[in-house]
């Protein structure tokens, strides 16, 4: 019998990207799509969205580990558990993934079947184009930006290559639920978003700067929210020292709940603040005012790995943040059609209605990408038939 395997071997904050897809395999192939994860933690994480889908949910594995691998570096433990779960995960017709360290698996099994990828995000820092694309029978992606970028650097076939839509953000913008506000005092809030890359981040040489300047000015609130990876490498003496700046109705400090990943930042916050993080993509299915820190110096302006910063002012760390945050909020026009413009080349179908309400008229990203796992996994047929 067909089966299709999911690894998100990556984190939660990947679920959004691939869970979807294999809820709606579930409801077409029931029974035949299992969906692995790290611990179980996330194996809850997993059901609960799932659940909230309102669909079918997949079952749900958690590739535990030898009690040996207590003692190897948790860098070590993807590998290891892919290592580890080889055979079962390769005991499918199909896999799909959201990262690529599983291609690991083309090396560990001579029958590893067909691997399909959907990218978690659609940033435009070039790690997201690099070799173990060539490793993939099918790449997925939201927008013909990254199908561009793909083809042109020669890892990915066009035909290898389809543009589906953004699987997350279709999700979420379908729940009909009204959001709370983030705060209650009807300030504009700022939402502060450094990636966690060391070569990139402003996290070192900004953050504190600017939660004391947003406390002092009086005039917004912050909610500083970075990349769910910065803060699980810290210690935990230094989350708490990054926590310690949180101010009750004024200053959130979120290093990676569930409220990191499913976009209640980025649709609830007034202004975007960052350095290199995809979720800026999120930020822009409402144009508004963005900002950006150069933390090194960057030579960016010609460059497509930093195509997001002519979303907004691009800032050096001794800046002052209330400033620019004013500049930011003023001259948001004469950004606000090319936000438009990059966001329709990114997002493959997103659209705004008269009152800015985006949508994916005529576009089903979720089923679109389930009908190429069905058709790698050889359960188009199956699927017919039954019908």
């Amino acid at each position: 019998m067909p089966r299709v395997h999911v690894i998100a071997i990556g984190g939660a904050h990947q679920f959004a990207h691939i869970l979807p897809v294999a809820c709606e395999l579930e409801r077409r192939h029931p029974g035949q799509v299992t969906f692995f994860v790290c611990n179980d933690e996330e194996a809850a994480r997993a059901a609960a969205q799932a659940r909230a889908l309102g669909g079918a949910v997949p079952a749900v594995v958690v590739m535990r580990l030898p009690a040996a691998a207590r003692v190897l570096p948790s860098k070590m433990h993807k590998a290891l558990r892919l290592t580890v779960w080889a055979r079962r995960l390769c005991a499918a017709s199909t896999i799909l993934c959201a990262e690529r360290t599983s291609t690991m698996l083309r090396k560990l099994r001579a029958d590893c079947p067909p691997m399909l990828h959907i990218p978690h995000g659609a940033g435009d820092r070039a790690v997201g184009f690099e070799k173990r694309f060539t490793l993939f029978e099918q790449v997925l992606v939201a927008g013909r930006k990254d199908r561009d970028r793909l083809v042109a650097s020669g890892f990915v076939a066009p035909e290898a290559c389809t543009v589906t839509g953004p699987i997350k953000l279709s999700t979420i913008l379908a729940d009909p639920r009204p959001r709370a506000p983030l705060f209650d005092n009807g300030l504009p809030t700022i939402l502060y978003n450094p990636h966690f890359s060391k070569k990139h981040s402003s996290i070192e040489t900004f953050g504190r700067r600017l939660v004391e300047a947003v406390l002092r000015d009086g005039r917004y609130n912050l909610v500083v929210a970075p990349h769910v990876r910065l803060a699980r490498r810290w210690s935990a003496r230094r989350r708490r020292q990054l926590e310690a700046l949180a101010v009750p109705g004024r200053v959130v400090v979120d290093t990676g709940s569930v409220r990191c990943n499913d976009m209640t930042y980025t649709l609830g916050a007034d202004l975007y603040l960052g350095d290199v993080s995809s979720q800026v993509y999120e930020f822009l299915v409402h144009p508004r005012p963005c900002l950006f820190v150069d933390a090194r110096g960057v030579d960016w302006q010609e460059s497509e790995d930093y195509a997001m910063w002519h979303f907004g002012e691009v800032i050096v760390p001794a800046a002052d943040p209330i400033a620019a945050i004013e500049r930011a909020f003023a001259s948001h026009s004469a950004y606000a059609a090319w936000q438009r413009e990059r966001m329709a080349y990114t997002i493959d179908g997103i659209s705004w209605a008269l009152d800015g309400t985006p949508g994916f008229k005529g576009r089903n990203p979720v089923g679109e990408a389930a009908d190429q796992v069905e058709r790698y996994a050889g359960l188009a047929e199956t699927r017919q038939c039954a019908a």
